[in-house]
């Protein structure tokens, strides 16, 4: 009859020191948390559009969200905080890797999908903070490192007129051929389509084929996603139906037409540029 006296009594015993063992500390430990505070650049399309931006990141553990203050991309457009919730969290090596897919921000506490986040990245090493998002509309991000990087180009330029239904703006144009496989860049700077137009635009569509017959080098693609400003993935939001182009001596011709199913301000556009090579 003792033994089975003593097993419940031990069984209680190690109860109250596993107790009092967590009292003192030696408990599973709480989830991080950090609230952070920055003030950078917010980006659209990989270009700064404010200096002084303000952006919050609160981190719980594994989870994080990110606020961005006084947010507008178009001068008619009112400023409104847009909160990221929701997200993944991860901690390397002192880095702070913060991740998100199909993510619906808010505003006032309200879900906008119409910014509606296909991905999320970020990082957080030190102080320095990067948030890139992809949308419908193009990427928004912010940063408090950003260090602009000029595009190096190549091969042959061409000043002249872009013009899209009555509105005409002078641009240049870049040619980078790569006669290994006949294709070429073409990149588009400082592009409008209209006066009130709030930013202007650098437009790349990679690898478009090229012929060359007799001196005349003609070139065609269709429905090509091109790149804006220094983004590093393509934009189907802005997708190119078809583009084309001939330059013969010095001159260029060059016409395009946006796909259909676009924005309304952009589905169906067509522009031309006709220009004249420029020494780089």
């Amino acid at each position: 009859m003792n033994k089975f006296v003593v097993f419940p009594l031990l069984a209680v015993f190690a109860m109250l020191v596993s107790c009092s063992g967590s009292d003192s500390g030696n408990g599973p430990e709480l989830p991080e948390e950090k609230n952070e505070v920055f003030f950078g650049k917010l980006l659209f399309g990989g270009s700064s559009i404010a200096d002084d931006t303000k952006c919050t990141l609160h981190i719980v553990g594994d989870s994080a969200s990110v606020t961005l203050f006084g947010v507008s991309f178009a001068p008619a457009m009112p400023a409104m905080d847009i909160v990221i919730p929701g997200l993944a969290c991860e901690k390397k090596n002192g880095t702070y890797f913060i991740k998100g897919k199909d993510i619906v921000p808010t505003v006032k506490g309200a879900p906008v999908t119409r910014y509606k986040m296909s991905s999320v990245d970020a990082s957080l090493t030190d102080d320095k903070f990067v948030l890139n998002t992809v949308t419908a509309m193009g990427t928004i991000g912010f940063s408090n490192a950003y260090v602009e990087i000029k595009p190096v180009v190549s091969g042959k330029s061409y000043k002249g007129d872009l013009l899209s239904g009555d509105f005409v703006k002078g641009i240049v144009v870049d040619l980078d051929m790569d006669d290994s496989s006949s294709t070429m860049d073409v990149v588009l700077n400082d592009v409008k389509f209209a006066a009130n137009m709030p930013l202007t635009l650098n437009i790349t569509l990679k690898d478009v084929p090229y012929v060359e017959y007799d001196g005349i080098i003609t070139f065609k693609a269709e429905n090509i996603a091109p790149y804006m400003n220094s983004e590093t993935e393509p934009a189907p939001a802005y997708m190119f139906a078809v583009v084309e182009g001939t330059v013969s001596g010095s001159n260029l011709l060059l016409s395009a037409k946006m796909a259909s199913g676009l924005a309304p301000y952009l589905a169906g556009m067509e522009f031309v540029f006709n220009g004249v090579e420029v020494a780089k």
